[in-house]
């Protein structure tokens, strides 16, 4: 289950530029990421502009509550409009039309905005995320290993086989003991 994890809680509303506070991705960081949603068939934008990102989250909360086909809607469909639009998702007009185009009323998500149930739950995770060691994003755990960062799939293969391996082996154990 995702969980989600604001990078910079203390970003101004408003959102920054990336170039003009020091947060731009190195060149060679953007172009592959350029060339891997070419391959992937993916567009993808990589705006100057950093928003402030805490009314997604909440947004995407009030989806997780729908369900989880819902919130995986809703999450890809933020992700899409920034990284694949270029389009401000601090900015509650953007963020509204995105909740209606995925079936949630706007009502509920501007009441979110302003109840603080879905603030003690983002809070929750902060606590939870910190407490296992994550500060950055990306973050995943895979069979108890924390992975920080973006990784290469070479890595994140190796991972999953060791994990795969780890789970046939105490299979493999339990039967022995007739478990």
């Amino acid at each position: 289950m995702p969980i989600p994890f604001e990078l910079r809680p203390d970003m101004p509303e408003e959102g920054v530029s990336a170039s003009g506070s020091g947060l731009s991705h190195p060149e060679h960081v953007e172009a592959q990421l350029l060339r891997q949603a070419r391959e992937a068939g993916e567009p993808m934008v990589l705006p100057d502009h950093l928003p402030k990102t805490h009314l997604a989250i909440l947004m995407a909360e009030v989806a997780r509550d729908h369900g989880a086909a819902v919130h995986a809607a809703v999450h890809a469909a933020i992700y899409s409009a920034y990284f694949g639009e270029g389009r401000d998702i601090g900015d509650r007009t953007v963020l509204l039309g995105i909740a209606l185009q995925q079936g949630l009323q706007d009502a509920e998500v501007i009441a979110a905005w302003k109840a603080d149930t879905y603030e003690e739950r983002l809070r929750a995770f902060a606590q939870l995320a910190l407490s296992l060691g994550v500060g950055t994003t990306p973050a995943a755990f895979a069979c108890s290993r924390l992975m920080l960062g973006t990784q290469p799939y070479r890595v994140m293969r190796e991972v999953m086989a060791q994990c795969a391996r780890t789970t046939d082996d105490r299979t493999r154990a339990e039967r022995a003991r007739g478990v």
